[in-house]
């Protein structure tokens, strides 16, 4: 139930880009010799029945050295989440050539306990990209998308469209703690002059909105800069909250963190009790208010089938399913899976399979069992038992961690159950959610966002649940997207639900007991 933290650093990390680091007082096509851009922004979230205040900060760089540009964009948020705040750190940096093609990057994220570090080389139109933890390390290649700009190219090609009112463009920006097997599209329209407040002062501004756009969502933000192009503010709405990001001085980036508490916020209310022992079949309707609002399109899963869908209402069916047909389900030889379902046994960065410590784990908790159904249940009920910290201040923390620290909530005990899965030949993925609980931060009847396990047996994917303690899985669930999480990049999972996080509505239509 913390996607919507994952949420707001890929929100930071993708805002960036896009509207910082404008300084046409310089000659862009040949920048100085060593560091000619050092910005400090103050990072403040609203929203949902909090207040809202400075939840963080970034620092920018930009140097050249001989024809390299090195962008280096630092990024800290707090977030409470029922009392318990966590610190999200990533740094990334970014090295292109003088004129905007993009040669290399890194980056170090901390959102466990441990950092988690990737790096990537772009040539001959391939990105080599490479990610380790603990010392284990893996590696992908993928195709770098055509025209793609990062950080300098980026800068670029705004200082060439200019800040002229009514000028309008797209980018393809490449953003690997988002995406790395493709990019996102950005459309900007420069608007009119205005006047905004900033440090306490009205000073004068040309609003610019750049839309962000995945194949399962868009992210609108406006930003201003000043008459030459210098970023002052960046506002993003996503989510049921806003981020605002404001150019600052060093000290006042650095002080006073008010970490704001909006999970409680996320919690959906129900009016209708679900006894998830007894209730084997569930129709849902679900709804969103704002017009700015969708549903997502729905999976088909073995226990959830999708019926009409507008864009703001869709009905669903979530039944259990008949567990003891599973028990004479085959093993099956990875060689003759269909490629599509091949994925979901690759080792990535956060289900990483290939580490020893976790193939040494999942060989403990199977036992010498080779029944598939049979695995799966003894590998979830492993994961309950042995994470035994189920604390909340854990930010995502990949499943190599997990196997070694084992504490976390919903993400954690997901991730693990899936990269043990996947070690013993049972394809697997994570899916984000939302699952019923009868009370929880003080309401009754509600649905949170939470994170679980899917493994594919006898050609369905079936719902396990560690973190709820459910190898049997009840109706009270509704699956939002999945993911075989093989990209270096997890902001996919996390905007294909930046719709609903806020504003959701449920109304449960019908129960079957059994």
């Amino acid at each position: 139930m913390k996607m919507q933290r994952r949420l707001i650093a890929l929100v930071a990390a993708v805002t960036l880009p896009c509207v910082a680091q404008a300084q046409p007082a310089i000659d862009y096509r040949d920048p100085p010799q060593g560091t000619f851009r050092d910005d400090w922004l103050v990072v403040e979230l609203t929203g949902g029945d909090f207040a809202g205040g400075k939840a963080g900060y970034a620092h920018n760089t930009v140097s050249r050295d001989g024809d390299v540009i090195t962008s280096r964009m630092l990024m800290v948020l707090r977030i409470g989440r029922l009392d318990q705040p966590i610190e999200i750190s990533v740094l990334n940096t970014v090295r292109e050539t003088v004129d905007g093609k993009a040669l290399s990057f890194d980056s170090t994220t901390k959102m466990g306990t441990v950092d988690m570090t990737s790096k990537g080389k772009i040539s001959d139109g391939k990105v080599r990209l490479e990610s380790g933890q603990f010392g284990k390390l893996t590696r992908q290649v993928a195709d770098f998308p055509a025209n793609a700009k990062m950080v300098w190219g980026t800068y670029l090609a705004s200082l060439e469209h200019g800040f002229d009112e009514g000028t309008s463009y797209t980018l393809d920006i490449y953003e690997p703690s988002v995406l790395t097997s493709g990019s996102i599209k950005a459309h900007t329209t420069v608007g009119k002059k205005t006047k905004i407040e900033l440090n306490g002062q009205s000073v004068d501004a040309v609003e610019v909105t750049t839309t962000m756009s995945l194949s399962v969502g868009e992210i609108p933000s406006t930003g201003y800069v000043d008459e030459t192009g210098n970023i002052l503010r960046a506002e993003t709405a996503m989510a049921g909250f806003n981020m605002v990001m404001a150019h600052s001085d060093r000290r006042t980036a650095l002080k006073d963190f008010e970490p704001p508490e909006f999970f409680v916020d996320t919690l959906i209310e129900v009016k209708k009790e679900i006894n998830r022992d007894t209730a084997n079949r569930i129709i849902y309707t679900l709804s969103v208010k704002g017009d700015d609002q969708k549903i997502p399109t729905l999976p088909t899963t073995a226990m959830q089938t999708p019926g009409e869908r507008t864009k703001q209402r869709a009905t669903v069916t979530v039944q259990r399913i008949d567990y003891d047909a599973l028990l004479t389900a085959k093993p099956v030889n990875p060689d003759r899976l269909s490629p599509e379902i091949r994925e979901y046994l690759l080792a990535t960065p956060t289900l990483n399979s290939r580490d020893d410590a976790v193939i040494e784990m999942a060989k403990q908790a199977a036992d010498g069992e080779t029944q598939p159904y049979k695995i799966a249940d003894k590998l979830r009920v492993y994961v309950s038992r042995i994470i035994r910290d189920k604390n909340l201040n854990i930010g995502f923390a990949t499943a190599s961690e997990v196997c070694r620290k084992r504490e976390g909530d919903c993400t954690e005990h997901g991730v693990l159950l899936a990269a043990l899965g996947r070690v013993l030949n049972i394809p697997s993925r994570v899916v984000v959610g939302i699952a019923y609980v009868p009370n929880f931060a003080g309401k009754r009847h509600v649905f949170g966002f939470h994170m679980w396990t899917q493994f594919y047996i006898a050609e369905q994917w079936i719902d396990f649940d560690a973190a709820l303690q459910e190898s049997e899985c009840n109706p009270g669930r509704i699956v939002l997207a999945t993911s075989s999480l093989k990209d270096f990049g997890v902001g996919e999972i996390a905007f294909a639900i930046v719709d609903i996080i806020t504003g959701l509505d449920i109304e449960i239509t019908e129960i079957q007991h059994r």
